[in-house]
């Protein structure tokens, strides 16, 4: 079984469909970088496999429990079983700005009881070890830069321990100088085993580190494969177009 089983995908605002017939399996450990012009709809997308979109049709199974089953959702409280599988990490970081770093790791967890307040706090310290911020701690986020910013907010994601986490897009509010030090933290959960689907316009990191390649247009996912497929022998024109303009 597949990890996620996404099926006949709808999303419109309004008279705009922005999904239109979206289908794809995504399996245990799989990175999936998709990529596609903006307004193609791919955080619309990720955003509807956490719920922050709500979908109009099709279904979402997340590890064999339906997030929502022919555009029908189950009640809160199963929904919230379900999502508590998944992070997400967004453009803007959307850290809590009177909250110290130490405290926006840990609310989650204490709100979910995930935890004693003790191992919750040592989670954090871990978790912040891993993305190399151990020093930064009891800081609040207006003293770090941008990318340190985003290397807290995928801490912040992993501090519920999900199965899958998404990356909405994690480097795009960047400076170039800062991506650098994002991109090394997925690469190295990367080579942790987790799943993970990244929304990104770099086309070189999504070779390097996706084992499979979503290329997504007008609401339409338009080519699924390996790295080598989608990006470096491609022959669809206007996919070779999109690739020249952002490598």
């Amino acid at each position: 079984m597949s990890i996620i089983e996404v099926r006949n995908l709808k999303k419109s605002f309004g008279p705009l469909e922005v999904l239109k017939d979206i289908s794809i399996n995504i399996e245990k450990g799989d990175i999936v970088a998709i990529l596609g012009p903006s307004g193609s709809g791919k955080s619309t997308f990720l955003r509807s496999l956490i719920d922050l979109e709500e979908i109009d049709g099709g279904d979402i199974c997340i590890e064999g429990k339906y997030l929502a089953k022919d555009g029908v959702y189950p009640s809160e409280k199963e929904k919230r079983k379900i999502l508590l599988k998944t992070g997400m990490v967004f453009q803007h970081f959307n850290l809590f700005p009177h909250l110290n770093i130490k405290k926006n790791l840990m609310l989650a967890p204490l709100l979910a009881k995930q935890d004693t307040k003790e191992n919750i706090e040592n989670l954090a310290k871990e978790t912040l070890k891993k993305v190399g911020l151990s020093d930064k701690i009891n800081v609040m986020p207006s003293t770090l830069s941008g990318g340190q910013k985003q290397r807290v907010a995928i801490a912040r994601a992993l501090m519920l321990q999900p199965d899958i986490v998404l990356f909405d897009e994690p480097t795009s509010a960047l400076d170039p100088e800062l991506t650098g030090e994002v991109l090394n933290v997925i690469r190295n959960l990367a080579k942790e085993g987790n799943t993970m689907l990244i929304v990104t316009h770099e086309v070189g990191f999504a070779s390097e580190v996706a084992n499979k390649v979503v290329f997504m247009e007008d609401g339409y996912i338009q080519a699924v494969g390996t790295p080598d497929e989608v990006i470096k022998n491609q022959t669809n024109e206007r996919i070779n177009a999109f690739l020249n303009k952002v490598k």
